[in-house]
């Protein structure tokens, strides 16, 4: 297990590993660029070369880069579709030369249009840019799950292995499990039996080995609302106790965590981290250096 949370890039974003690091992080997240706007220049050689360079000597092991919100592979829009193929494979290149291991994606919104369809187009679409991107196989392209508000893809694990069957090259696809999301999408997460069982059923539906990522978020909403409103380790209704159950979990052993919790203060990311690492038993502590 790894754990660390989303980091900011603010100032440079070869500054990101060593903010991880000053938390104790061996995981962390980023944004590669301002989230809700469009690529504005990319990231320069220069750049990328520093990053990697703070991240050998952060001590920080998984990385993973999260794709911006405007970015929609299920669209039936063709001019919003074309841009965001254009900007995922322009994405899987700067994950490959910042290091990092994984680009994290949801899976889009079929809005005016039907969920076979939005499947499709996600579909047709990851095949496009795989193949235009076949040497970057050290990038992991990791399906987010939803909520299940609206028309976005990914509130059920059918929906994975849907795109896990049909696309062309699945080894380089993996998965990135959301508490939070789970919980608002109907999963009681609460209960072990309950998560136990939503483990089983991704590794039925994929196999457990593309499960390489956890975002470990309480939730502000109630299970099965479908809002999705990240809370604080333990302060929201999902609780410490299923938090313990979670991050302990055998089958999670080698997953890096990430925390997206609420930055309300500059002690919020401290004080969430501390939480979880006290859920920490035996050799999940010792792996952590805690």
């Amino acid at each position: 297990m790894y754990l660390g949370v989303h980091v900011s890039i603010s100032g440079h974003i070869y500054e990101a590993p060593d903010r991880a690091a000053r938390l104790g992080c061996t995981a962390m997240q980023i944004f590669s660029r301002n989230p809700r706007q469009w690529r504005q220049a990319p990231i320069s050689e220069q750049d990328a070369l520093e990053f990697r360079r703070s991240l050998r000597a952060s001590g920080v092991k998984a990385v993973a880069v999260h794709i911006p919100y405007l970015i929609n592979l299920a669209t039936c829009y063709d001019t919003l579709y074309k841009r965001s193929i254009d900007s995922y494979i322009e994405d899987m290149h700067e994950t490959a030369a910042l290091g990092a291991q994984y680009l994290v994606t949801h899976m889009g919104s079929f809005k005016n249009s039907t969920l076979q369809r939005g499947l499709k187009r996600f579909i047709e679409a990851l095949d496009i840019i795989f193949s235009q991107t076949k040497g970057l196989t050290g990038v992991k392209l990791l399906l987010e799950n939803t909520s299940g508000s609206g028309s976005w893809l990914g509130s059920t694990f059918d929906h994975h292995r849907i795109i896990f069957d049909r696309v062309s090259d699945n080894s380089r696809l993996g998965i990135c499990l959301d508490t939070a999301h789970a919980f608002a999408a109907g999963y009681d997460i609460r209960r072990p039996e309950v998560f136990d069982g939503l483990l089983d059923s991704i590794d039925v539906k994929v196999g457990k080995e593309a499960l390489h990522l956890v975002h470990l978020n309480d939730s502000m909403s109630d299970c099965g609302t479908h809002i999705d409103r990240h809370d604080h380790i333990g302060k929201g209704f999902i609780g410490l106790k299923a938090f313990g159950h979670i991050v302990n979990h055998p089958y999670l052993k080698d997953a890096a965590f990430i925390l997206e919790t609420p930055k309300d203060t500059p002690r919020d990311d401290k004080l969430n981290l501390n939480r979880v690492r006290k859920l920490l038993t035996g050799k999940k502590r010792i792996k952590n250096g805690i």
